[in-house]
């Protein structure tokens, strides 16, 4: 850690100290029995002083350990979070504040210190995440102050970027596999065997990415992106991959507000083949109306070139739009919507979607928490299943929730599992399914 980070630790670590007071003043106010209790909590606190004003970083934190009568109380476990950073135990730290803001998700100050060891080790989108959350609560004006400029700063010194992530999911139907036993086609009954529910298998997935950022100057860059996520499944009839090359200029509207256009180069594999590719442009945006409310949008257009059916060969327009309300420093609400339309030369393959969801974070006991996202889909086909004489509509609505432990951490990310449920209804029988999934991994975020 360079040593003005350091330094900047320190002088907050004396900063809690001071502010906190370990309620000393108000306890040498009292009388009889109490008065001998108080003075040795008077000796603590001047002998803690002491030892972190003249560097002692060390000390000050085994004198702490002295007393497990003070481990929970708030002030205390933020000191010791920011003496254990000094003594080079940055994630000890970290899981001890995550710990603790699951158990008082109220501390400001708390989720402001995550946001700066995030910082301070280059962890930007997991920082601004901290530091927005912490400007939803009850934040002294003086850090409220450091927040918004160290937004400001992640925003201007990004430079390369890297991100990544990985989950295991156990053996689940595959996709949309029908959970159907008897279809019609072209009016004639038929019996589905269980070949026609193939499931997976257990699959490995994983995600990431790198961007470079190549800035002119204040307020323009230029961005560009590679991107991709890969599903493993036995047997490779169900593998999936996804690749993402992008770039384009950036502007800065303000501190506030962003803009970016990119030129985008896509490419999709399905079981081992190239399933399709595709070219178009993205106008991706971000505004904070205020320090807890934040959106973000995004509109597309692509030119599909589907490799293994002609007939998917066509355009694809989408919007998205997502708000999020940050409520404190371990709470928010968040909503989002989307549109898409896919042209298609076959009329089969042509649909419009509709999709709707809102989750909610929210702390759990045992140093946890929990998002929550409920969601619904609505898809219209274009044109008559000849096989099954009707338009095809889906309509699929679902839960997702995602645990994450807070107090275990690997390199500033927690392990979760997040659970799924799908019922998808649809006017061919043979797309109607149920899905249940459970993943494994780690999250940087929640």
């Amino acid at each position: 850690m360079r040593l003005t980070a350091r330094a900047a630790l320190a002088a907050l670590a004396v900063a809690i100290l001071d502010l906190g007071g370990f309620g000393f003043a108000e306890a040498r106010q009292a009388v009889g029995d109490q008065a001998v209790t108080l003075a040795g909590d008077q000796a603590f606190a001047t002998a803690l002083q002491l030892f972190i004003r003249a560097g002692d970083h060390r000390q000050a934190l085994d004198l702490i350990d002295t007393r497990p009568d003070l481990a929970d109380r708030a002030d205390v476990v933020r000191l010791r979070a920011q003496l254990m950073v000094l003594t080079g135990r940055e994630p000890e730290a970290l899981a001890l504040l995550e710990g603790h803001l699951t158990r008082d998700a109220t501390d400001a100050l708390a989720r402001f210190q995550v946001a700066e060891l995030h910082f301070a080790a280059g962890r930007d989108v997991s920082a601004a995440l901290a530091y927005r959350l912490s400007l939803a609560g009850s934040l002294d004006p003086g850090r409220a102050r450091i927040a918004n400029l160290r937004l400001e700063q992640i925003q201007q010194r990004r430079r390369w970027r890297f991100w990544a992530g990985a989950s295991v999911a156990p053996d689940s139907n595959v996709n949309g596999a029908t959970n159907a036993s008897r279809i019609e086609l072209f009016g004639l009954p038929f019996e589905l065997d269980d070949k026609a529910r193939r499931r997976s298998g257990v699959t490995v997935s994983a995600q990431g990415g790198v961007e470079r950022r190549f800035r002119l100057d204040g307020r323009r860059a230029v961005r560009a992106a590679l991107v991709g996520a890969v599903t493993d499944a036995p047997g490779g009839d169900f593998d999936d991959a996804f690749l993402s090359l992008r770039a384009g200029p950036e502007w800065t509207l303000s501190p506030r507000a962003q803009v970016t256009l990119q030129a985008a180069v896509n490419g999709r594999w399905y079981g081992g083949a190239l399933l399709e590719t595709s070219q178009g442009l993205r106008v991706e945006g971000e505004l904070s109306t205020r320090d807890n409310i934040r959106w973000v949008g995004a509109a597309r257009i692509d030119a599909v070139d589907a490799r293994l059916n002609d007939g998917r060969d066509g355009e694809l327009y989408g919007l998205e739009l997502a708000r999020t309300r940050y409520l404190g420093p371990t709470s928010l609400w968040r909503a989002s919507g989307s549109l898409a339309a896919r042209e298609a030369r076959s009329s089969t393959e042509a649909y419009d979607q509709l999709q709707l969801a809102a989750g909610r974070l929210y702390p759990l006991p045992f140093a946890t928490l929990a998002y929550v996202e409920p969601y619904v889909m609505h898809r219209r086909f274009d044109g008559l299943a000849l096989a099954f004489g009707k338009r095809r509509i889906d309509s699929e609505y679902g839960v997702v929730a995602r645990l994450s432990k807070r107090d275990w951490t690997l390199k500033g990310a927690f392990p979760f599992v997040a659970l799924s449920m799908a019922r998808n209804d649809s006017t061919i029988v043979l797309n109607s399914f149920t899905r249940r999934r459970i993943e494994v991994g780690l999250t940087r975020e929640f």
